[in-house]
């Protein structure tokens, strides 16, 4: 069975290695626009996150690698004893890419699919690929959240890779600092010290809008490293994104039967975590369904059964969105995120790799509410149908 897989960022080009592993690859083409696969980021996960299969595909390609990780608020701080994980996409694009073409695939890059069907796919230059499985990757463009009145958040960030003149106060993960000022919603900063003296620092917020301001974001950076007591002396890297945060409607879920049209993943297909932005477990799990069905019919069924798995989880998270945006102001919303943090570490992880329990969802709904909260308009947007 041969594979095109249109779009060479985190999913399709984790889909492409599944395929190669299983010893498929000679039959696989993944198209990519850029001039590298991957893209410029930087992907996290949880140690947590992932089951053994998948760890058995990610863990070759992570970079750094924590034991613990940190979060502090203007009400607290603590230090959580789950492993932290990240992978570069410049590390991510060159092993990914060498161990693709060992195995045979065909890895096009600079080149531009302008029309995607569920058989074929036209490239800007003239060329048509034909496969029997088409699996599109290109991100976001499609929008992610579905149906009726389907609503969506953002959470935005410009991160700057630093090389510092001093060793910095870092050693652990800050994966949300919430003491900075709040501004345009829910503001915080993450940092990952990659050495004492390289680091990112990415400023983040999560907003009702999309609307990024990269030279504000930048200077917040800039300024939180500052205020730690080290100086810059060059930016080797910069990072921006704005990934969807759905509050309401459904993903985008594979073609059902006789859908002549392309089969979606990543964030184009809805597998992601709403609530956080983060993608790469899901890419992962999707990855390797796709690796093991034997054609068409099969790959649809295996991505609708991840849909239909994921679909409770989605709906809590997304109840959660609705919270947090519906029912209160951007400047008290980081006391929900304290809120969140003082609940039990099995329970944390739980809600990161999308297996949260129902007495974890209770952990999470039930109780004291933050300050700031309405409890009448919380009471209806929690319960409401979405």
């Amino acid at each position: 069975m041969s594979h095109v897989i249109v779009g060479g960022g985190l999913a399709g080009s984790l889909t492409a290695l599944a395929l190669a592993d299983a010893g498929r690859g000679r039959d696989v083409v993944l198209i990519e626009p850029g001039r590298a696969l991957g893209g410029n980021h930087t992907w996290s996960f949880h140690e947590t996150d992932l089951d053994e299969g998948q760890r058995g595909l990610v863990m070759p390609l992570v970079s750094w690698r924590w034991p613990r990780q940190l979060v502090k608020f203007p009400t607290h701080a603590r230090t959580l004893e789950i492993g932290y994980l990240s992978v570069s996409s410049e590390r991510f694009g060159m092993l990914v890419r060498d161990r693709l073409e060992r195995a045979g695939v065909r890895v096009l890059l600079g080149e531009r699919a302008v029309d995607v069907t569920g058989r074929e796919v036209r490239l800007a230059g003239g060329a048509v690929l034909e496969a029997d499985v088409v699996l599109d990757a290109r991100g976001t463009a499609a929008g992610v959240a579905r149906g009726d009145g389907a609503r969506t958040a953002y959470q935005k960030f410009v991160g700057l890779e630093l090389d510092l003149d001093r060793e910095g106060p870092w050693e652990l993960p800050v994966v949300m600092d919430a003491t900075v000022g709040q501004t345009d919603g829910f503001r915080f900063v993450y940092v990952l010290p990659f050495s004492r003296r390289h680091v990112l620092v990415e400023d983040t917020v999560y907003s009702e809008h999309g609307a990024l301001d990269v030279e504000a974001f930048e200077r917040r950076a800039l300024a939180y490293a500052e205020r730690h007591g080290v100086g810059v002396r060059r930016v080797m890297r910069r990072e921006t994104g704005v990934l969807p945060l759905s509050l309401t409607g459904s993903a985008a879920p594979p073609p059902g039967d006789g859908d002549e049209g392309p089969i979606a993943i990543g964030y184009r297909g809805g597998f992601f975590h709403p609530a956080t932005g983060y993608s790469l477990p899901a890419a992962a799990r999707v990855a390797l369904a796709v690796a093991r069905a034997a054609d068409r019919g099969e790959t649809r069924m295996k991505l609708a059964a991840i849909s239909r798995d994921l679909a409770p989880q989605r709906r809590f998270q997304q109840r959660l969105n609705r919270l947090l945006f519906d029912a209160m102001p951007g400047a008290e919303r980081w006391r929900a995120f304290a809120r969140f943090y003082r609940l039990p570490a099995p329970t944390i992880e739980r809600f990161f790799a999308s297996h949260n329990t129902i007495w974890d969802r209770a952990r999470v709904l039930v109780g004291r509410p933050p300050a700031g909260i309405s409890l009448r308009r919380a009471f209806a947007t929690a319960w409401r149908a979405g």
